[in-house]
């Protein structure tokens, strides 16, 4: 870093270490149904039927889809490179695999071989991903236990409680799976303690996209009933939404684009952002 004596080092406190190249649920192309925006339905109910991978409003799943796991000895050589702290350890690190459970014990082991010590993996899920791999992820904090790793998920998607809202956002999930997963974290916690984390409290950033362009009063309220009833507040919610953003690369600026097209409406842009929260005008107003 350039300071005014001159460069100084930089302290590094986190890294990240790939093993997945790109995401696994972009692997495939599904043709969901994605429903009319809120602010121009009428009673009609329309929707947009088009072919995508991954989640509707990830340009990422777009631009890289998935292309496959890294090799074990490709992964330990980024590690080897981290930083360390105290005792030699190093630096917490999140590792990019949003299903890691089945394999993460074999590539603890082999890194223990390596006689390199660690102190916090930070797992990045999807809520499926928990949910078939806790088992492996129980055998996992057993060992880190025992070696002084903390394992925290540091983030799933959950993005909504809502199911009419997770089917436009094409995660492939509902809200019974959100829930089942939330379930088993806390239960782990109560397992495994200091050795597990995965709240707001202990530095966890779960996804929660709101407001959306599929709001309703009655999409409020599910997700408000749902987040009451099983206290979300307390150890899930990040401390704002993230409302949602339509890149012109994402699968929802093509269903956008086409609702445009059929209805002869434009929303304003804002660089590479579609205003999906503004009135759209109708084409021959823009002049």
């Amino acid at each position: 870093r350039l300071a005014k004596e001159g460069l100084t080092p930089l302290k590094i406190t986190t890294g990240q270490v790939l093993q997945h190249i790109g995401c696994p649920h972009a692997a495939r192309t599904t043709e969901p149904c994605i429903d009319y925006p809120a602010s121009i339905s009428t009673g009609h109910k329309k929707s947009i039927k088009l072919p995508l991978r991954g989640c509707s409003f990830c340009d990422v799943a777009v631009d890289k889809g998935f292309h496959g796991t890294l090799d074990t000895e490709t992964v330990i050589r980024q590690i080897q490179c981290l930083p360390e702290i105290r005792y030699a350890r190093k630096i917490p690190f999140e590792l990019i695999n949003e299903y890691p459970l089945p394999i993460l014990l074999d590539l603890l082991e082999a890194i223990h071989l390596r006689d390199i010590e660690l102190s916090q993996i930070n797992l990045t899920l999807r809520a499926d991903g928990l949910i078939s791999g806790v088992e492996h992820l129980k055998s996992l904090l057993m060992v880190a236990a025992r070696r002084d790793i903390f394992v925290l998920i540091s983030s799933i998607g959950f993005e909504s409680f809502d199911d009419r809202i997770l089917r436009n956002l094409n995660k492939g999930l509902s809200v019974a799976d959100n829930l089942q997963a939330i379930r088993l974290m806390r239960d782990l916690k109560a397992e495994f303690g200091d050795t597990f984390g995965y709240s707001n409290r202990e530095g966890a950033n779960h996804g929660f996209i709101h407001p959306t362009a599929w709001d309703t009063e009655e999409t409020a309220a599910k997700n408000q009933k749902t987040i009451s009833l099983y206290g979300l507040q307390n150890d899930i919610l990040p401390p704002h939404s993230t409302p949602l953003v339509i890149h012109h690369a994402s699968a929802l600026g093509d269903w956008i684009r086409e609702i445009e097209h059929r209805e002869g409406l434009q929303w304003p842009r804002y660089g590479s952002v579609i205003g999906w929260w503004d009135t759209p005008h109708a084409k021959h107003d823009q002049g």
